[in-house]
């Protein structure tokens, strides 16, 4: 009997196991349809706040509503408001007669979902006529306004630099159009980081534990588990109508809201309440149906409503206080309900094993052989639970359950825990288990035992749970992985796969590369008012962070980072400086400027343009990719929109790496070599011409360098009517080798005592090499990396130099030029400005980080 026991015992296992893997199949794929989202979004840490609509107008009002998801428009007046699409256009219109959409605008066809994901008709582009289409009798219209929240699954650059802190992510508007009158709606998306999930998750355990205690208390046990289950569904049905509450759709969309996905609910709280009623008569059934069905409630909250312990805000009109509390009451009834329901199992087997123990051997002969008494059944007359039926398989008993006449086990009732012992024939039976059971049961071959029916829920309950685990195991967590910029696919050429290191001792893009990158972004940016030293310190850190994941071909969560898809990082250099004007703002004092970083003076026919000039920061970008550069200039320009505003911008040029010989010198739009005389690395003194070093200098700097930078106009239409030889004279230098006029090759020092057969100088007096020579300038030098540039019919030199100090390199140089050049005649200086670059990035650190003397986050 005990070898066929435990035979069945172990068959039972493994139908146990497929059970569960079966159910953990079924339910985890399906557990997204029971998310309690609106709109399509859940708990979140982003904020959408509408600041102000001016000028207001009475009727018209405008809100965020569904958790920063969409923006709602009210208009009961008599006059028509319009919303602006993306590009300007007429794109919803709300008013006396109703809401009409315009087929002609994008914004009809990106707003279709929160993610904007719906392909735009051909021929549509806001700037034709507007075609209404009426979708609506209301004055009021709800719209998913992608200016107003974060659409990416990655989140923003400064944000995963450091999701810990508050960021003002974007500042939005929103344009409507009154009857002519211009509505503004303005607002903020910010990223607030939520709270620990520690004590939700230490109720959840708490409640669970008080619930399984059900599962061994002898009586009371099922009245624990009664009114655990009735809690649970209040608390599941109070979470759901909190969503409902925020829900500003229809009837049946709040409704939906309301019963989840496929109106689920329906399906599931009816059996949870029939579970709590049995529950009380003491069904150990009733206990498997609600272990099921808190499984199943409890699975969705974890997957879908247990991150709102630990993000800021969610889509629900209760208190974020109380809102967690359902879900940690729900998921840790769940949690105590299986738990609980696992120990009535275990306690039914083991009195299960002793009855038929007991009966085994009341039926045993006087001999002690172990076979069957003579009229004994045999193990196939046995009934589900393993109580001898009379007369083998010919015996039948409409209850089920009858008792071995004069076998000595005690006809008596089911115990407290639900347990039916044997009972005469008509008795009835006190555990509603029995009623599962027909008449084929009884008879042993061809119904399905009632505790087999009971074990198998059981085990499909914690085959739920199961899935629950491994569904959680395997979702993404909060901070998403920002996107690769992508390298996949075909092997990049030499230029694509060119990278040079953000992290160093010295900032890169001054020494290295060795050449200037074909392309750059030259910039400059003004704090906002107000901004003090934190808000600055955390603008360095998330700029630095961007430009070491983009010097490594890497996106960094942008929108646009797909602009890169398939580029490598094509030698990208980031580099930062400070102006004189940073210093007496931000918390940072002014006499903590270092003295060669005083404003130029004025040079002579200069004709400067300030808005083009100065700035308190300074960007350098350069690459050998238009699109490289583009990219990353733009994603700098974003991040320090809550913190900068940008003052000045030009783009640059040079030749395309491979379209001149390796080494050789650039040229300018003039056609002449630029470059040939700059400091080499390989000089002996290089760093002292080039870096800022000693113990004297600010420990910030130290490593660091100056940069002058200077747009020079070149006014080519008159130096292309210059003859060569007058333009040769003008510089010191042939056009076609770039050698100097006192002969040689380009690298052949320049002699200027040479003379020309007339007995004038070669080089004349005048020509600009002779008066930028460090020979006749105490030894000034300066590393210069310029690119070209146009702008419309203008275009010159975007002059870049970088020296220890422009008092002793490009001051002098540039007062001895101005007005002497015979080079001034064609050039005209625009646009000015001088950065102090700081020494290089540690990998962790961020630029600048000692101006301030300490960590201010």
């Amino acid at each position: 009997m005990r070898d066929r026991l435990a035979g069945r015992f172990r068959r039972s296992l493994l139908r146990m196991l497929f059970v569960v893997v079966a159910t953990a199949g079924l339910v985890w794929p399906a557990s997204a349809a029971e998310a309690h989202e609106v709109a399509g979004a859940g708990a979140t840490n982003f904020r959408t706040t509408l600041s102000a609509l001016t000028p207001g107008v009475a009727g018209v009002s405008l809100s965020v509503v569904e958790n920063g998801s969409r923006l709602q428009a009210v208009n009961t007046t008599g006059q028509d408001l319009i919303v602006q699409g993306y590009t300007g256009e007429p794109y919803a219109k709300i008013g006396p007669g109703g809401v009409f959409l315009n087929d002609n605008s994008p914004a009809t066809y990106l707003n279709t979902d929160r993610y904007a994901t719906t392909v735009v008709p051909a021929g549509v582009d806001g700037k034709g006529a507007p075609r209404w289409r009426k979708v609506s009798s209301e004055h009021v219209y709800r719209w998913h306004d992608h200016r107003i929240h974060w659409m990416l699954k990655t989140l923003p650059a400064p944000v995963a630099a450091d999701p810990a802190a508050e960021h003002r992510v974007s500042e939005w508007k929103v344009v409507l159009d009154y009857g002519g009158q211009t509505l503004a709606a303005t607002g903020t998306l910010d990223w607030i980081p939520g709270p620990s999930p520690t004590p939700w998750l230490l109720l959840a355990l708490a409640i669970a534990a008080v619930v399984a205690i059900g599962g061994v208390l002898p009586r009371a046990g099922y009245r624990l588990l009664a009114t655990g289950t009735g809690l649970m569904l209040a608390a599941d049905l109070l979470h759901s109508a909190g969503v409902a509450a925020v829900e500003t759709g229809s009837l049946a969309q709040r409704l939906g809201a309301l019963l989840g996905a496929d109106a689920t609910a329906l399906v599931v709280w009816p059996f949870g309440i029939l579970a709590a009623w049995r529950l009380a008569y003491r069904s150990r059934f009733a206990a498997v149906i609600a272990a099921c069905v808190g499984a199943l409630l409890g699975f969705s909250m974890a997957l879908d409503d247990a991150p709102v312990w630990w993000r800021s805000s969610a889509p629900t009109g209760l208190s974020l206080t109380l809102d967690r509390a359902t879900v940690a009451f729900v998921i840790g009834t769940a949690v105590g309900l299986v738990i609980a329901v696992a120990l009535l199992s275990l306690r039914s087997a083991r009195q299960r094993i002793a009855a038929a123990a007991a009966a085994a051997g009341s039926t045993s002969p006087a001999g002690g052989d172990g076979s069957p008494a003579a009229g004994a059944p045999d193990s196939d007359s046995a009934s589900g639970d393993g109580t001898a039926v009379p007369g083998g398989r010919d015996s039948k008993a409409a209850g089920g359950f009858v008792s071995v006449a004069g076998s000595g086990v005690d006809p008596s009732p089911a115990d407290d825990d639900g347990v039916p012992e044997p009972v005469a024939v008509g008795t009835t039976n006190r555990d509603d288990n029995a009623e599962l059971v027909g008449a084929g049961a009884s008879s042993g071959g061809s119904g399905v035992p009632r505790r087999s029916v009971a074990g198998y829920l059981a085990v499909g309950g914690v085959g739920v749970v199961a899935g629950t685990g491994i569904g959680i195991s395997l979702r993404p967590g909060e901070t998403p992985v920002a996107a690769s910029a992508g390298n996949a696919g075909p092997a990049l050429t030499d230029v694509g796969a060119a990278r040079v290191a953000y992290h160093g001792s010295r900032q890169s893009g001054i020494a290295v590369p060795a050449q200037p990158q074909a392309h750059s972004w030259v910039a400059a940016f003004d704090l906002l008012d107000g901004v003090d030293a934190k808000a600055l310190q955390s603008l360095l850190r998330q700029w630095s962070t961007a430009a070491a994941r983009m010097a490594e071909g890497q996106g960094v969560g942008q929108p646009d980072d797909h602009v890169v898809t398939g580029s490598g990082p094509c030698a990208l250099t980031v580099t930062f400086g400070f102006g004189p004007s940073l210093f007496g703002k931000a918390g940072i004092p002014e006499a903590a400027r270092p003295a060669a970083l005083s404003p130029l003076p004025a040079f002579t026919g200069e004709r400067l343009d300030p808005a083009a000039s100065d700035g308190d920061l300074g960007v350098v970008v350069a690459a050998d990719d238009p699109l490289v550069a583009f990219h990353a200039g733009r994603v700098l320009r974003r991040i320090a929109g809550p913190v900068a505003r940008l003052r000045w911008q030009q783009t640059g040029f040079a030749a395309t790496p491979g379209a001149t010989a390796p080494g050789s010198t650039g040229r300018n739009l003039m056609g002449q070599v630029d470059g040939t005389n700059n400091p080499k690395p390989s000089d002996p003194d290089f760093a002292t011409k080039v870096f800022v070093s000693g113990d004297d200098q600010p420990a910030w700097l130290r490593e660091g360098s100056y940069l002058v930078v200077r747009r020079i106009r070149m006014l080519l239409d008159d130096w292309d009517r210059q003859t060569l030889e007058a333009q040769q004279k003008v510089i010191g230098r042939r056009k076609d080798t770039g050698a100097p006029l006192s002969g040689g090759q380009e690298t052949t020092p320049a002699n200027y005592g040479t003379t020309d057969a007339g007995g004038s100088p070669a080089i004349p007096v005048n020509a600009h090499i002779r008066l930028a020579a460090p020979a006749f300038n105490n030894g000034a030098a300066m590393l210069r990396r310029g690119w070209s540039y146009t702008s419309g019919d203008e275009a010159g030199l975007l002059f870049l130099a970088y020296q220890a100090d422009p008092r002793r390199g490009f001051i002098p140089v540039q007062q001895r030029l101005a007005g002497n050049d015979a080079l001034s005649k064609f050039i005209r200086h625009e646009a000015s400005a001088l950065f102090a670059v700081p020494g290089g990035v540690r990998d962790g650190g961020y630029i600048g980080q000692a101006l301030f003397g300490g960590d201010l986050s």
